[in-house]
């Protein structure tokens, strides 16, 4: 990965630091002043933004090195641990405000949010959607799943400040009804956590090496179709590796066939696979003689003659 990418993540990661220290502390302040707690709780989310901007920050320059010696597949692992981190950092903050709204249920506060806590809780609204669409769009130029966990992160703490928005303004107009305000923060650690699931599970799934891709096997076997010189392709494998893939697979050619042009047939294939799937970085490729005793799709006849 080239140096330009690098410096896309760092950009998009200090944009979204400085936002989210500005909102934290308003809304933390904001929230203290009128007495929301679904508002402070708010504001401890868009704090605990800035530890997983950290760590992409320092992350990026590992996972974005080129193989060497002692990572000859790349250092895409960095990527998702980096994705296990936020993940992690993620529950734990939902399971600490989750435990503070429940904690207070039935205390009735000593104020009423008003409409200062709801310009806070909407401005936050504003500034994370913005942040989260603008983020995803510098993830999709360089396929990084870390920046696009990152950008999920944003677009969470916006939904977190939807429920608070509501329950200021319910509160303001029903103040009898003060436990709305404590039901709002229950449902922000609802959110915070479905978040660190859809970016904890992913990565999990990937350190187990688990296939890359359900849809891979099928583009592949549509792409050699296409191509008269393949007799057939199979034993397709994948694994991913941050937000790379890393692709295996058997390529049948005639038999009769000279190493040369099987050699030259293999590398255009994997060139064109390249080409099309992006994330896909490397692929390894075992050339075999399409004959009856290779053949998968079309196996031989019982008389030994091939259908």
């Amino acid at each position: 990965m080239s140096e330009q990418p690098v410096k896309i993540i760092q950009k998009a990661t200090w944009v979204g630091s400085i936002a989210n220290v500005a909102l934290a502390i308003i809304k933390i302040t904001v929230g203290k002043i009128t007495g929301s707690q679904a508002l402070i709780a708010d504001g401890v989310h868009s704090f605990s933004d800035l530890v997983t901007d950290t760590a992409i920050l320092i992350g990026s320059r590992y996972w974005t090195a080129p193989a060497d010696k002692e990572h000859p597949y790349g250092h895409g692992r960095f990527e998702t641990l980096t994705n296990i981190f936020i993940g992690v950092i993620l529950v734990l903050v939902g399971l600490g405000i989750g435990w503070d709204s429940i904690s207070s249920i039935g205390h009735e506060p000593t104020t009423t949010p008003g409409m200062l806590a709801f310009g806070a809780a909407v401005a936050s609204i504003l500034v994370k959607e913005v942040l989260y669409r603008w983020t995803i769009i510098q993830a999709k130029k360089i396929n990084s799943r870390a920046l696009h966990a990152n950008a999920w992160h944003h677009r969470s703490d916006a939904l977190s400040s939807l429920p608070v928005a509501i329950a200021v303004i319910a509160n303001y107009v029903l103040p009898d009804l003060y436990y709305l305000d404590q039901i709002a923060a229950l449902l922000v650690t609802a959110m915070i956590l479905k978040a660190a699931f859809e970016i904890l599970w992913p990565a999990i799934w990937e350190l187990t090496e688990a296939e890359a891709d359900s849809e891979l096997e099928q583009k592949i076997q549509s792409y050699a179709a296409d191509d008269k010189d393949i007799g057939e392709v199979h034993a397709i494998r994948s694994r991913r590796t941050g937000s790379n893939i890393l692709l295996d697979f058997h390529l049948l050619v005639d038999p009769n066939m000279s190493v040369d042009r099987a050699h030259t047939i293999a590398e255009n294939f994997k060139n064109h696979i390249l080409e099309e799937i992006d994330e896909v970085v490397d692929v390894i490729i075992h050339i075999e003689p399409y004959n009856c005793a290779e053949r998968v799709h079309n196996p031989c006849c019982g008389d030994g003659e091939c259908k």
